[in-house]
Parts: C-alpha cells; sequence; structure tokens
C-alpha cells in the first residue's frame, strides 16, 4: 500500500471505475454464490505442532478430490481464513486464490519421509505442511535433516520406506516448490481439477452447517 494525502492519482479516473463496477457486477452472481455454511470460525492458524483446521480441511479436500492414499498442502499457499456464518465462493476464492491445478504423484514411503524433513531443511524458516490421511510425530531436538520420529497411516499403520503411495499436491509443489524437491521426483504424474474447485466441491458436500477443528494429526515432541 502506498499512503499519500494529497496528490495525482487520489481521484478515482471515472471511465476506469465505471469499468471496474461494470465488471464487479458482472461477476457478483459467482462470487457471492453461497457454498456452505461454517458453524464456527476455521482458521489458518498453526498450533505449536504446525497443524491447522483451515489446512486440515483443505488437505481432506484435495485427497478426497484425487482419491490418493495421502495429500499434502503448503502453508503459505492458505492466504485468508473462514469465518463462522455463510461461507461464499469469493470467501473460499481468497482462502485459495492461485488457480493451482492438484497434481498426483506416487511417492515411497522414504520419500515421504524426505518430503517431511525438507519442511526444515533449506528454508528460511519452518514450512509446516498440512496433511491428510496420515499422522506423524516431529522433534525440533533432532538434526534438520531428521526429525520425523513416527509416522503412520490415519489407520494407525507404519508407513513403510520400500512401500509406494499415492499422494495429492497442488502444482506448485509438484515442481518442487518451496524447496520441496522430493515432490518433482514423484512417479506417474497426473493432473486433477483446479484446488479452489475441490474445495468448493468438498465443502459443498459436507453436512451443513459444517465445522473443521484439528485432530492432531501433527505432533512435536520437543
Amino acid at each position: 500500500t502506498t499512503w499519500a494525502d494529497a496528490g495525482p492519482g487520489l481521484t478515482p479516473d471515472a471511465q476506469v471505475a465505471q469499468l471496474v463496477m461494470q465488471a464487479e457486477a458482472r461477476v457478483a452472481p459467482l462470487v457471492n454464490r453461497v457454498i456452505g455454511v461454517a458453524a464456527a470460525d476455521v482458521l489458518k492458524t498453526e498450533n505449536s505442532s504446525g497443524e491447522s483446521a483451515l489446512g486440515n480441511l483443505i488437505a481432506d479436500a484435495q485427497r478426497s478430490a484425487m482419491g490418493t492414499d495421502f495429500a499434502f498442502m503448503n502453508p503459505g499457499g492458505i492466504r485468508a481464513d473462514i469465518h463462522a456464518g455463510a461461507v461464499t465462493w469469493g470467501a473460499l476464492f481468497g482462502v485459495q486464490p492461485f488457480n493451482n491445478d492438484l497434481v498426483r504423484l506416487d511417492l515411497s514411503g522414504a520419500q515421504i519421509v524426505t518430503l517431511l524433513n525438507q519442511q526444515w531443511l533449506g528454508q528460511p524458516y519452518p514450512r509446516i505442511l498440512k496433511v491428510s490421511g496420515l499422522t506423524y510425530v516431529w522433534d525440533f531436538a533432532r538434526p534438520a535433516g531428521d526429525r520425523i520420529v513416527e509416522l503412520r497411516t490415519a489407520a494407525g499403520q507404519p508407513i513403510v520406506a520400500t512401500t509406494l503411495y499415492s499422494v495429492t499436491v497442488n502444482s506448485f509443489l509438484a515442481a518442487g516448490g518451496d524447496n520441496f524437491t522430493v515432490l518433482a521426483q514423484g512417479a506417474h504424474p497426473v493432473v486433477g481439477p483446479v484446488d479452489l474447485d475441490a474445495l468448493i466441491k468438498y465443502i459443498d458436500a459436507l453436512p451443513q452447517p459444517f465445522n473443521y477443528a484439528m485432530d492432531g494429526r501433527i505432533q512435536r515432541s520437543n
């Protein structure tokens, strides 16, 4: 934002203002369409382990859209909260405005451990991925490349290093974005729907009013 009290550019250009008003009126039926009703705020705020209620919701929506074992969502791609009450298309666009495609990949259990350890490797600050379909425990007292101390499926089964698992990520992550380079090595990539469309479809199918909370998917031991 540029702040000024006086000077050029502070009076809206009449023609541009008219054009913007016409554009807003044209998209209003889409932007204002109610997708669901939130019983309470669903926030991107993380707890001490890095889990968030909104991150859980988005990761679940992405895994559901692609039918994979797991899903991983980068925290930087979650740009706004969902507030209690009517949830519109425009509000969800504010949450996920980047228009990324979802991508299905195959990763070994060992590669998934590497992926989770990359949350601290080569990062300017910890980037804790939001997850669906699995749970894990990390220990900040361990070296940056070896902080994952327990990794299981949501059903409680240990994730096997040599087993291939299907995962969903967005196209930014699939290309190795945010220094999650192991994802660029994923096998058999399949492109799916836009992330926003997956979130809209998932919320629309939830019993209404809906709520989402943190459920211990990510735990920290130190």
